[in-house]
């Protein structure tokens, strides 16, 4: 039987609160190394704001995170000080269905090559679409001097070493690049090792079959200095994600796109909307790499969130609001909410969508 009695957010029933109103989405953000729960509303283009927290996340309310990942209703936390454990938990269910989980490192490679930083492992959050199993990838992908690929399994309780067939298209994930989860799954940005000027791609990690994919095609030619980032957005015939959403802004132009995919089937098999979801030149700004974003398809609104500046002398953070701007429209329109006073000039914020689930973690 499922108990209720560690049900946290005010009390709130949180399934409602996600589906009471489609133009004001509930979504988790971490700012100032602080996660909460928000709401953000889209209702028309006067009024396109980020509201005051939806409610207090209890449990995470006293522990400094560094980053978060969100699949289906659970939420990896990494917290800032602690390098020696990762927090998962279900919001839904409060302070009785937190799980830290403990790792370990190579400091060995680590010293050698990342001059010991504890902060350079990229994470992946997903499950078994067979089994619905939850796992954790951890790894770095620093060819050739540190490659290391770890995978966390909840119901063994243990990682192990993941033995990875060779990639006969010679690409690594750089470091630094954030994935995003959709339908069980992880995808992120890559590009051909050790060579600068590659051409970028995307790769999906199955959670069932623990391998990569085949490199995805990109509805656009991007390059690694060039800002790349992943969203979610929703068909029209679930609530649920179904679709990738990519942004990119070139490093020469600035001028920004932003596309979204055909509903995903299978995790090796992409392809994109042929028209461009929304464009605009924004010549005086450049996001930075992996910056959080949310679009409105009905609207044709997007919600891009950054600081005021990436030089360490920020001191808020923005929510950057482009209204119009496809292939149907004349160009786009921008304006800019403060949402919060930035405390940490190089915590950048993070803000994915949030649906509440009923997983119990064991």
């Amino acid at each position: 039987m499922l108990s209720r009695c560690y049900h946290l957010f005010a009390n709130k029933h949180l399934t409602h609160l996600a589906a009471k109103n489609k133009d004001h989405p509930l979504v988790v953000m971490m700012m100032n190394h602080r996660v909460e729960l928000m709401r953000l509303d889209l209702s028309n283009e006067d009024k396109v704001v980020v509201v005051n927290p939806e409610a207090k996340l209890i449990g995470l309310d006293q522990i400094d995170v560094r980053e978060i990942f969100h699949c289906d209703g659970l939420l990896l936390c990494i917290p800032e000080e602690d390098h020696y454990r990762l927090l998962v938990w279900n919001p839904y269910w409060g302070r009785g269905q937190p799980r830290w989980i403990e790792h370990t490192h190579n400091h060995d490679l680590l010293d050698t090559h990342l001059s010991g930083r504890l902060d350079r492992y990229t994470y992946g959050l997903g499950y078994n679409n067979c089994s619905s199993q939850y796992k954790i990838l951890r790894f770095i992908d620093y060819p050739p001097n540190f490659v290391e690929f770890k995978i966390y399994d909840f119901n063994s309780d243990s990682w192990r070493i993941l033995d990875l067939p060779p990639r006969p298209d010679n690409w690594n994930i750089k470091l630094d690049e954030r994935g995003l989860s959709l339908k069980g799954n992880t995808y992120w940005f890559a590009s051909e090792a050790l060579n600068f000027d590659a051409i970028c791609f995307l790769v999906c990690f199955d959670f069932t079959t623990e391998t990569f994919s085949l490199p995805l095609p990109l509805p656009f030619e991007a390059f690694p200095d060039d800002t790349l980032s992943l969203s979610s957005s929703s068909s029209s015939s679930s609530s649920s994600p179904q679709q990738l959403v990519v942004l990119f802004q070139s490093g020469d132009t600035l001028e920004m796109e932003i596309w979204i995919s055909n509903t995903i089937e299978k995790p090796n098999a992409l392809s994109w909307n042929i028209k461009v979801f929304l464009s605009a030149n924004i010549p005086e700004w450049f996001f930075r790499k992996s910056v959080s974003f949310f679009i409105d398809q009905e609207k044709k609104v997007a919600v891009v969130f950054d600081k005021n500046a990436h030089n360490g002398t920020s001191i808020r953070e923005i929510a950057y609001i482009f209204f119009g701007g496809g292939v149907d429209d004349d160009g786009s329109s921008l304006k800019q909410q403060v949402v919060k006073e930035s405390k940490y000039p190089f915590c950048y914020s993070h803000v994915c969508y949030y649906v509440p689930s009923l997983v119990q973690l064991n």
